[in-house]
């Protein structure tokens, strides 16, 4: 019980570095709050840990490593973490031997206490313990442990090579845990439908709860989700997501996305579509992306304007098939913007669109003087 409390403490102040008076907070609500602020609260973990509360050692020891109630202090950091440690804290036994291997001190040293750590419940230890076994077997049940203890990579690590039930179940408990990138797995697993169908609505909530825990990859699964759903101002979110989440895709997969959504049947290519959006469907080819994002870029709207800009995504367009694309060259040539004046050029252009049925361009064929509309 007292080791569960250590792994819930720990999971509390795992988001940011432990500020003393917190800490304080956290283990003794009831009690008034010293003066002195940081100093003075790391002060009262200290007489708290000589009086016997092991949980203050642990606290006080983190709260020295980092140094945000003073000078940090490693050294008095590391013999925390070992009284905490011997005293059954099983999360002060894991830094502790992070604290043995930075400071050089033999493997074995390191391994016992990591042995104990996970012996005492702590499922970090358990995990770096793993890391380090050379018997499979042994690192394997391990990695279990320590998904069992509740550390969230514990379970992302035994996903490989489990049947597709289970290995939903570990990615979806790495999400509960507070893992972003359980989430996006877990989110990714019930969209493909893994376990034997699909779930978008299951799929949508695992990746919201990733994408607020800061998982850039979620975010970008997010995005896929929401422009799939088709709705309009759902669409233009999971435009901005999926854009700023690229990255963590990598680049074909955000590319083969982003093709993907606007080439299929729920996309809305129009002056709202997102301009990022377009432009990565406009490098996957996508005709109508790169005409309509060359007339944004054109006139300006929600992108700088760009003359040349507008004629290389004019031109990629046309060249893809989009008829009208070649007429808005066509005007581009007629007038010299963002490229070379040259009727010859801007008269061809037109001519071919013309053919293709659009009549603005057979209008501006006939007629060079026409103003354009």
């Amino acid at each position: 019980m007292l080791a569960l409390a250590a792994a819930l403490l720990a999971a509390a102040t795992a988001s940011g570095p432990p500020m003393a008076c917190e800490r304080l907070a956290s283990l003794f609500p009831n009690a008034p709050r010293p003066q002195g602020g940081e100093p003075g609260c790391a002060a009262a973990l200290r007489e708290a840990c000589d009086a016997g509360r092991r949980l203050a050692c642990a606290e006080l020891g983190r709260v020295l490593e980092a140094g945000t109630a003073g000078p940090a202090d490693p050294a008095g950091a590391a013999a925390l973490h070992r009284r905490a440690c011997d005293a059954g804290v099983g999360a002060a036994c894991a830094r502790l031997a992070r604290h043995l291997r930075e400071a050089g001190q033999p493997a074995r040293a390191v391994t016992d206490a990591l042995e104990e750590g996970c012996a005492l419940g702590s499922g970090v230890a358990c995990l770096e313990r793993a890391a380090a076994e050379r018997d499979p077997a042994r690192g394997a049940r391990l990695r279990e442990r320590a998904c069992d203890l509740g550390e969230a990579d514990g379970c992302l690590a035994i996903v490989a090579g489990a049947p597709p039930a289970r290995a939903q179940a570990l990615r979806d408990r790495a999400c509960w845990l507070g893992s972003a990138d359980g989430c996006a797995a877990a989110g990714a697993g019930l969209a493909r439908g893994d376990a034997g169908r699909e779930d978008p609505v299951a799929a949508r909530l695992r990746l919201e709860r990733g994408c607020e825990l800061g998982g850039a990859e979620a975010c970008a699964r997010l995005g896929l989700v929401l422009l799939a759903e088709g709705r309009r101002g759902e669409a233009a979110r999971g435009a901005r997501l999926l854009v700023e989440g690229c990255p963590a895709l990598g680049a074909e997969e955000c590319l083969d996305s982003a093709e993907a959504w606007l080439k299929g049947p729920q996309a809305v290519i129009d002056e709202g579509s997102d301009p990022a959006l377009l432009d990565l469907a406009c490098r996957r080819k996508v005709p109508d992306a790169c005409a309509w994002l060359g007339r944004m870029v054109q006139e300006g709207r929600r992108v700088p304007a760009d003359g040349p800009r507008a004629a290389e995504l004019y031109r990629r367009a046309c060249e893809a098939g989009r008829a009208s694309a070649c007429s808005d060259l066509g005007v581009l040539y007629r007038f010299g913007a963002g490229v070379p004046r040259d009727e010859a050029r801007a008269g061809a252009l037109f001519a071919g669109a013309c053919e293709q049925g659009v009549e603005r361009a057979c209008a501006l064929r006939d007629d060079p003087s026409r103003p354009i509309d």
